[in-house]
């Protein structure tokens, strides 16, 4: 097996109403995960600027942060974010907490043992926040549950000593999802212990699902209401999956055995969107009801639409994401190419009241038309240096990123 470096429309609004539910405490503007409220890259924030003046956005503020690929979630009038830095003497991973008028510390956690790499060091994966907890994922697998208040631990889970398995080669990367209770992580075990489901208030393993690798893939699941079913789809080994709550497989269909794939994105009503790095490609799913149980059709595949880990966001039937380093924008419908733009590296984007605010490899940060006639920029500024592969938050009308060394808030609504 190759070894690759890591890294939807909104739904119906019954599904909305869903996803909003499970974070309480959040409000619809907030983004209280990895890619927003609905983990499809999209704000439901209004109002902003529709263009920036020459010299960008206004900065808020910018301060060091320790080194980390770790996104940013907003919740309750806080960020929240990982890094590492050193405590006792030791190099460590941290959850923190930020006030987001300042960015200053409001506190700061302990996760686990900092995790080194070749293509970065720290934490890769983005808290998750569920009314007055916080749910995060250290590189070696420590699974916590936080106070979202102070950072007091409530509870504490080894992914390697739970499911039997290895810290894999990029460390622990997908970012926790938690809904109905329970939170899903790939633990990466074998013997069924592939994927699971852990109880929310208590950390215990409810179940477990799939035979790994003896290490985890670097993907994050996506929970969907899909034919009236609440459902749990992950990309994982050879196969792209759904399972409910209990952790029952609803549906499954072949693919790729590559490590590295962009999150999932469900295209209301029926339709998931998968994609990864070479050799993987785009496919479009249709999932379907048959008399003995769903049933999986394959709309179209793409081969040169290759998300590598920053996954894409969808916007009036059309996909815009990167592959590799080519930024595209394709047709949902058949998955034809609309227009390409190269020179941002691999980036990462979201999207925000029909404005794409797209981040690209190198740290310049740009608002591009959600278009598909054709690329068109409205304003940019250089935000960071250095490798950036994190993707932007935004929420309360600001936009943040951050780096392996600095995190920076501007001020999109003016």
């Amino acid at each position: 097996m190759r070894r690759f470096m890591p890294r939807a429309l909104a739904a119906a609004a019954g599904v909305a109403a869903l996803a909003l539910a499970a974070h309480a405490g959040s409000s619809a503007a907030d983004w209280p995960q990895f890619r927003g409220i609905h983990r499809d890259g999209i704000s439901a924030e209004t109002g902003l600027l529709k263009s920036w003046p020459a010299s960008g956005p206004r900065q808020v503020w910018r301060r060091p942060i320790g080194q980390g690929f770790s996104s940013i979630s907003i919740s309750g009038g806080k960020l929240f974010t990982m890094d590492a830095g050193d405590h006792e003497g030791k190099p460590t991973e941290f959850a923190v907490a930020l006030d987001p008028a300042t960015g200053k510390d409001l506190w700061r956690t302990p996760v686990g043992k900092k995790y080194d790499n070749e293509f970065g060091n720290g934490p890769r994966a983005t808290p998750t926040v569920q009314g007055d907890t916080v749910y995060v994922l250290g590189s070696v697998g420590t699974v916590m549950a936080l106070s979202a208040k102070d950072g007091a631990p409530i509870w504490k889970v080894e992914a390697t000593e739970a499911f039997g398995t290895k810290v894999p080669y990029f460390g622990y990367s997908g970012s926790l999802l938690v809904d109905n209770g329970t939170v899903f992580v790939e633990g990466g075990g074998p013997n069924g212990k592939a994927f699971s489901g852990l109880d929310a208030k208590t950390g215990s393993v409810l179940w477990t699902y799939g035979e790994g690798a003896n290490e985890a893939g670097y993907n994050s699941p996506l929970d969907v209401t899909l034919n009236g079913k609440r459902q749990y789809v992950h990309i994982m080994g050879d196969k792209v999956f759904a399972v409910d709550g209990s952790g029952k497989e609803v549906w499954k269909n072949p693919w790729p055995d590559m490590e590295t794939h962009a999150m999932p994105i469900f295209v209301a009503p029926d339709l998931i969107f998968g994609s990864g790095v070479e050799g993987v490609g785009a496919a479009l799913l249709q999932i379907g009801n048959g008399p003995d149980g769903a049933t999986v059709k394959e709309v179209w595949k793409n081969p040169t639409f290759r998300t590598h880990f920053n996954a894409a966001v969808l916007n009036d039937g059309h996909l815009f994401g990167f592959d590799n380093a080519t930024f595209k924008c394709i047709s949902v419908k058949d998955g034809s190419l609309a227009w390409t733009k190269r020179g941002l590296g691999k980036g990462s984007l979201i999207l925000a009241d029909d404005r794409l605010v797209v981040l690209s490899d190198d740290g310049k940060l740009l608002l591009v038309e959600a278009n598909a006639g054709a690329y068109t920029e409205k304003g940019s500024v250089q935000a960071l240096t250095g490798r950036c592969w994190t993707p932007p938050a935004l929420a309360g009308g600001r936009v943040y990123v951050r780096n392996h060394t600095e995190i920076v808030a501007y001020d999109v609504k003016g």
